[in-house]
Protein backbone atom coordinates (compact mmCIF):
# COMPACT_ATOMS: atom_id res chain seq x y z
CA UNK A 1 0.00 0.00 0.00
CA UNK A 2 1.31 3.71 -0.77
CA UNK A 3 0.79 6.53 1.51
CA UNK A 4 -0.06 9.81 0.52
CA UNK A 5 0.75 12.86 2.60
CA UNK A 6 -0.02 16.43 1.23
CA UNK A 7 1.60 19.46 2.19
CA UNK A 8 -1.76 20.54 3.67
CA UNK A 9 -1.95 17.31 5.84
CA UNK A 10 1.23 17.60 7.18
CA UNK A 11 0.65 20.83 8.84
CA UNK A 12 -2.88 19.57 10.25
CA UNK A 13 -1.36 17.11 11.69
CA UNK A 14 1.70 19.39 13.40
CA UNK A 15 -1.19 21.04 14.65
CA UNK A 16 -2.55 18.10 16.28
CA UNK A 17 0.67 16.06 18.34
CA UNK A 18 -1.49 14.00 20.24
CA UNK A 19 -3.42 12.83 17.36
CA UNK A 20 -0.42 11.78 15.56
CA UNK A 21 0.27 8.10 16.83
CA UNK A 22 1.11 6.92 14.06
CA UNK A 23 3.74 4.43 12.30
CA UNK A 24 3.98 4.95 8.69
CA UNK A 25 4.82 2.07 6.07
CA UNK A 26 8.22 2.31 4.60
CA UNK A 27 7.62 1.82 1.47
CA UNK A 28 10.94 1.17 -1.25
CA UNK A 29 12.87 3.85 -2.13
CA UNK A 30 15.40 5.57 0.60
CA UNK A 31 14.48 8.94 -0.67
CA UNK A 32 10.89 8.20 0.31
CA UNK A 33 12.20 6.57 3.68
CA UNK A 34 13.80 9.99 4.18
CA UNK A 35 10.32 12.12 3.80
CA UNK A 36 8.60 9.57 6.40
CA UNK A 37 11.70 9.68 8.94
CA UNK A 38 11.66 14.00 8.59
CA UNK A 39 8.14 14.03 8.94
CA UNK A 40 8.30 11.72 12.13
CA UNK A 41 10.86 14.34 13.13
CA UNK A 42 8.56 16.93 12.83
CA UNK A 43 5.86 15.21 14.32
CA UNK A 44 7.84 14.15 17.14
CA UNK A 45 9.77 17.78 18.09
CA UNK A 46 6.21 19.01 17.70
CA UNK A 47 4.69 16.99 20.85
CA UNK A 48 7.77 17.74 22.64
CA UNK A 49 7.53 21.33 22.16
CA UNK A 50 3.63 20.92 23.52
CA UNK A 51 4.05 18.83 26.41
CA UNK A 52 8.10 18.78 27.08
CA UNK A 53 9.85 16.12 27.59
CA UNK A 54 11.56 14.15 30.47
CA UNK A 55 15.09 14.09 30.14
CA UNK A 56 16.52 11.41 33.06
CA UNK A 57 18.65 9.74 31.84
CA UNK A 58 17.88 6.90 34.06
CA UNK A 59 14.06 6.41 33.53
CA UNK A 60 14.77 6.49 29.69
CA UNK A 61 17.59 3.79 29.85
CA UNK A 62 15.00 1.70 31.63
CA UNK A 63 12.29 1.96 29.24
CA UNK A 64 14.49 1.65 26.27
CA UNK A 65 16.48 -1.83 27.67
CA UNK A 66 13.11 -3.39 27.99
CA UNK A 67 12.25 -2.20 24.77
CA UNK A 68 15.42 -3.53 23.40
CA UNK A 69 14.95 -6.77 25.41
CA UNK A 70 11.60 -7.49 23.98
CA UNK A 71 12.31 -7.14 19.99
CA UNK A 72 15.62 -9.24 21.07
CA UNK A 73 17.78 -6.36 19.39
CA UNK A 74 20.95 -4.66 20.75
CA UNK A 75 21.10 -1.56 22.16
CA UNK A 76 20.26 0.99 19.40
CA UNK A 77 18.53 -1.27 17.09
CA UNK A 78 14.83 -1.59 18.47
CA UNK A 79 13.00 1.34 18.58
CA UNK A 80 13.71 4.45 20.27
CA UNK A 81 11.73 5.22 23.68
CA UNK A 82 11.22 9.28 24.57
CA UNK A 83 9.25 10.07 27.25
CA UNK A 84 7.05 13.15 27.78
CA UNK A 85 5.36 15.62 30.39
CA UNK A 86 1.88 15.12 28.85
CA UNK A 87 -1.22 15.09 30.59
CA UNK A 88 -2.88 13.28 28.36
CA UNK A 89 -2.54 9.38 28.50
CA UNK A 90 -0.88 8.05 25.27
CA UNK A 91 1.73 6.30 23.76
CA UNK A 92 2.65 7.82 20.35
CA UNK A 93 4.46 5.90 17.66
CA UNK A 94 5.92 8.62 15.06
CA UNK A 95 7.24 7.30 11.26
CA UNK A 96 10.91 7.37 12.29
CA UNK A 97 10.49 4.52 14.71
CA UNK A 98 10.63 6.60 18.12
CA UNK A 99 7.69 5.77 20.78
CA UNK A 100 6.31 8.52 22.57
CA UNK A 101 5.13 7.64 26.23
CA UNK A 102 3.32 10.83 28.33
CA UNK A 103 4.00 10.95 31.77
CA UNK A 104 0.19 10.56 32.53
CA UNK A 105 0.38 7.07 30.76
CA UNK A 106 3.17 6.01 33.07
CA UNK A 107 1.54 7.09 35.90
CA UNK A 108 -1.49 4.67 35.07
CA UNK A 109 1.19 1.28 34.78
CA UNK A 110 1.07 -0.76 38.26
CA UNK A 111 4.32 -3.05 37.63
CA UNK A 112 6.86 -3.26 34.68
CA UNK A 113 4.60 -6.71 32.85
CA UNK A 114 2.26 -3.80 32.10
CA UNK A 115 4.89 -1.46 30.72
CA UNK A 116 6.56 -4.79 29.19
CA UNK A 117 3.09 -5.15 27.89
CA UNK A 118 2.65 -1.73 26.20
CA UNK A 119 6.10 -2.09 24.33
CA UNK A 120 5.45 -5.19 23.21
CA UNK A 121 2.30 -4.15 21.81
CA UNK A 122 3.72 -1.55 19.99
CA UNK A 123 6.34 -3.40 18.89
CA UNK A 124 3.66 -5.89 17.26
CA UNK A 125 2.61 -2.68 15.17
CA UNK A 126 6.09 -1.56 14.08
CA UNK A 127 7.28 -4.69 12.98
CA UNK A 128 4.15 -6.58 11.92
CA UNK A 129 2.95 -4.86 9.59
CA UNK A 130 -0.63 -4.07 10.90
CA UNK A 131 -1.61 -0.68 9.28
CA UNK A 132 -4.94 0.62 9.30
CA UNK A 133 -6.09 3.01 6.95
CA UNK A 134 -8.13 6.44 7.24
CA UNK A 135 -8.72 9.08 4.91
CA UNK A 136 -9.14 12.34 6.08
CA UNK A 137 -9.98 15.75 4.17
CA UNK A 138 -7.41 15.23 0.97
CA UNK A 139 -5.02 12.88 2.96
CA UNK A 140 -4.78 9.13 3.46
CA UNK A 141 -2.78 8.28 6.43
CA UNK A 142 -1.60 4.27 6.56
CA UNK A 143 -2.14 4.20 11.14
CA UNK A 144 0.22 1.44 12.58
CA UNK A 145 -0.60 2.57 16.08
CA UNK A 146 -3.95 4.31 16.70
CA UNK A 147 -4.59 3.99 20.26
CA UNK A 148 -5.99 7.55 22.02
CA UNK A 149 -6.07 9.78 19.14
CA UNK A 150 -8.35 12.40 18.60
CA UNK A 151 -8.86 11.11 14.84
CA UNK A 152 -10.43 8.48 15.56
CA UNK A 153 -14.12 7.79 14.50
CA UNK A 154 -16.92 7.41 17.08
CA UNK A 155 -17.88 3.72 16.00
CA UNK A 156 -15.05 1.56 14.38
CA UNK A 157 -16.21 -2.05 12.59
CA UNK A 158 -15.00 -5.25 13.46
CA UNK A 159 -12.50 -5.15 10.46
CA UNK A 160 -10.95 -1.36 11.83
CA UNK A 161 -10.25 -3.08 15.15
CA UNK A 162 -8.46 -6.07 13.76
CA UNK A 163 -4.73 -4.64 13.79
CA UNK A 164 -5.48 -3.43 17.36
CA UNK A 165 -6.34 -7.39 18.33
CA UNK A 166 -4.01 -8.42 16.17
CA UNK A 167 -1.10 -6.51 17.69
CA UNK A 168 -2.11 -7.42 21.75
CA UNK A 169 -1.85 -11.22 20.12
CA UNK A 170 1.48 -10.60 19.37
CA UNK A 171 2.11 -8.90 22.72
CA UNK A 172 0.63 -11.71 24.27
CA UNK A 173 2.88 -14.06 22.82
CA UNK A 174 6.10 -11.96 22.55
CA UNK A 175 4.83 -11.44 26.78
CA UNK A 176 5.31 -15.19 27.13
CA UNK A 177 8.57 -15.70 25.33
CA UNK A 178 10.26 -13.13 27.73
CA UNK A 179 8.63 -14.20 30.42
CA UNK A 180 6.54 -11.74 31.85
CA UNK A 181 2.96 -12.77 33.04
CA UNK A 182 0.85 -12.27 29.58
CA UNK A 183 -2.23 -11.33 31.17
CA UNK A 184 -0.72 -8.16 32.00
CA UNK A 185 -1.19 -6.63 28.68
CA UNK A 186 -4.71 -6.99 28.60
CA UNK A 187 -5.01 -5.85 32.30
CA UNK A 188 -3.46 -2.34 30.91
CA UNK A 189 -5.14 -1.99 27.94
CA UNK A 190 -8.64 -3.32 29.86
CA UNK A 191 -7.92 -0.34 32.82
CA UNK A 192 -7.04 2.41 30.15
CA UNK A 193 -10.09 1.27 28.04
CA UNK A 194 -12.57 2.08 31.17
CA UNK A 195 -10.71 5.39 32.21
CA UNK A 196 -10.42 7.05 29.00
CA UNK A 197 -13.04 6.88 26.28
CA UNK A 198 -10.25 7.38 23.32
CA UNK A 199 -8.61 4.19 24.68
CA UNK A 200 -12.04 2.11 24.58
CA UNK A 201 -12.46 3.13 20.81
CA UNK A 202 -10.39 1.20 19.72
CA UNK A 203 -9.99 -1.70 21.77
CA UNK A 204 -14.20 -2.33 23.14
CA UNK A 205 -14.75 -4.21 26.09
CA UNK A 206 -15.97 -7.24 24.06
CA UNK A 207 -12.69 -7.46 21.86
CA UNK A 208 -10.58 -7.61 25.00
CA UNK A 209 -12.76 -10.22 26.91
CA UNK A 210 -12.22 -12.44 23.57
CA UNK A 211 -9.06 -11.99 23.67
CA UNK A 212 -8.71 -12.57 27.84
CA UNK A 213 -10.68 -15.61 27.85
CA UNK A 214 -8.77 -17.41 24.69
CA UNK A 215 -5.69 -16.74 26.64
CA UNK A 216 -7.19 -17.98 29.65
CA UNK A 217 -7.73 -21.20 27.68
CA UNK A 218 -4.43 -21.42 25.42
CA UNK A 219 -1.86 -20.06 28.01
CA UNK A 220 -1.32 -22.09 30.77
CA UNK A 221 -0.88 -20.34 34.46
CA UNK A 222 3.02 -20.30 34.77
CA UNK A 223 4.59 -19.60 38.57
CA UNK A 224 8.11 -18.07 37.37
CA UNK A 225 6.17 -15.37 34.72
CA UNK A 226 7.59 -12.09 36.23
CA UNK A 227 4.93 -9.36 36.85
CA UNK A 228 7.16 -7.37 38.78
CA UNK A 229 10.78 -6.08 39.93
CA UNK A 230 12.23 -3.53 42.39
CA UNK A 231 13.66 -1.45 39.54
CA UNK A 232 10.20 -0.88 37.79
CA UNK A 233 9.39 0.84 41.60
CA UNK A 234 11.78 2.50 41.80
CA UNK A 235 11.71 4.08 38.51
CA UNK A 236 8.77 4.59 38.68
CA UNK A 237 9.19 7.14 41.67
CA UNK A 238 11.07 9.03 39.73
CA UNK A 239 8.43 9.71 37.41
CA UNK A 240 6.34 10.91 40.38
CA UNK A 241 8.80 13.04 41.12
CA UNK A 242 10.28 14.23 37.67
CA UNK A 243 6.36 15.22 37.19
CA UNK A 244 6.43 17.02 40.46
CA UNK A 245 4.01 14.52 42.31
CA UNK A 246 4.35 13.34 45.72
CA UNK A 247 1.99 11.24 45.98
CA UNK A 248 2.69 7.39 44.83
CA UNK A 249 -0.87 6.96 43.74
CA UNK A 250 -2.30 9.90 41.40
CA UNK A 251 -5.73 10.38 41.17
CA UNK A 252 -6.83 8.85 37.63
CA UNK A 253 -7.18 12.16 35.11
Amino acid sequence: MSCRISLVGIAFIAILPDSANCQLPKPEGSSEIRKEFVLGRHLGADLESKDGAIGDSTIVGYVQEIANRLSGAPPGRSLTVRITRGSDVYANLMPHDVLYISGALLERIENEAELAGLLAHQLAHLHGNLTQSQGQASTTFMLKCVLASQRIPSTWSEHQREPERLAIQAAIQTLRAAGYDPSAVLDLHSKLAYEHPLWAKALVPEDLLSLRISLEADVAAHADYVMDTSAFAQHRTRVFKALGHTRSNPSVR
